[in-house]
């Protein structure tokens, strides 16, 4: 039996789910009608340290390019920049270009701050520069301090440099800025790769230190983790059927410079506006099984480089 109280009550109940649904129906509407998700950086211009070479460098140029950006590209040989200032401009944009050795910290940073000027503005960074070379591979037990050292300065110290002297302008004028530092999936530990693992986990210290002090100052600081990357460094076809390393990735392949590019460009934009201090893996999928029999990362396939440590 239901009372005249319990009624009301339940009519009550009633009518004010039904307030609800309406409430939330009318929001959804207004979003489908309303929102335009538009992946832009017109009227951006973007530093690209490391930008040129054909690999990573060269895709994030082009990417930030046909998403509307003007690109400032630093880079160590200048082929490589002739190559992507021919490419920002195929996608009309702008280019400045200029040559760098970024071990020379203070050349580094009078550089980028001609490259401001001759572009106008930098309020976007990309810092590509990094990797390890076969000759700064070691075995921890005989690890080469001057090894460490090359790779604190080509991974890291170079990244505060190109970060900080923009930084220091876009505070100064009072700016927004977005900037991206390209690590790797190295950094939570690597057999034969420990500095820069180590290099680039300081990297990622480095970022969301970063965003937690120019927060206030509305810059945006990540990082992207790239797992193992096609470049021309790496020498091997994207589509070879024989990759060994292909099956223990779980999306059954290597990735692209332009995956990484991709990624950046959205870290970038504001699509990504409340994303800061974080680094994003861009490896397609957690790892199934990286080591082999002899305990080297699976991606060791250079027969030379495999006799050297093997034991």
């Amino acid at each position: 039996m239901i009372t005249r109280v319990g009624m009301d009550s339940h009519r009550r109940t009633v009518s004010n789910i039904r307030s609800l649904c309406q409430i939330e129906i009318f929001v959804v509407l207004r979003d489908d009608d309303a929102m335009t998700i538009e992946l832009s950086l017109q009227g951006r211009t973007a530093l690209v340290v490391g930008g040129g070479g054909g690999g990573i460098g060269s895709a994030v140029c082009h990417r930030l390019a046909d998403a509307g950006a003007d690109i400032v590209a630093l880079s160590a040989r200048p082929e490589d920049l002739d190559a992507t200032a021919a490419e920002v401009a195929k996608r009309g944009r702008r280019a400045v270009t200029r040559v760098v050795d970024v071990t020379d910290l203070d050349g580094l940073r009078t550089t980028i701050e001609d490259g401001i000027e001759a572009a106008g503005n930098v309020d976007l960074v990309v810092n590509v520069v990094g990797g390890a070379t076969p000759e700064h591979w070691h075995r921890l037990a005989e690890y080469s301090i001057d090894s460490l050292d090359h790779l604190l300065t080509t991974n890291l110290r170079y990244a505060l440099v190109s970060c900080q002297t923009v930084a220091q302008r876009l505070i100064a004028d009072g700016q927004r800025g977005a900037m991206v530092n390209i690590s790797s999936i190295a950094s939570r530990g690597q057999p034969l790769l420990s500095g820069y693992g180590a290099a680039k986990a300081g990297l990622d210290s480095l970022t969301r230190s970063m965003a937690m002090e120019w927060g206030r100052h509305n810059i945006r600081v990540n990082s992207v983790a790239p797992g193992t990357i096609n470049t021309p460094r790496s020498g091997r076809s994207a589509d070879d059927p024989h990759d060994p390393l292909a099956n223990a990735i779980t999306l059954g392949r290597r990735g692209t410079p332009e995956d990484i590019a991709n990624s950046c460009v959205f870290l970038l934009s504001d699509l990504a506006d409340y994303i800061t201090g974080q680094t994003i893996d861009v490896d397609g999928g957690p790892s199934r099984g990286a080591l082999d029999d002899h305990d080297l990362p699976i991606f060791v396939t250079n027969p030379a480089i495999r006799q050297r440590f093997e034991r």
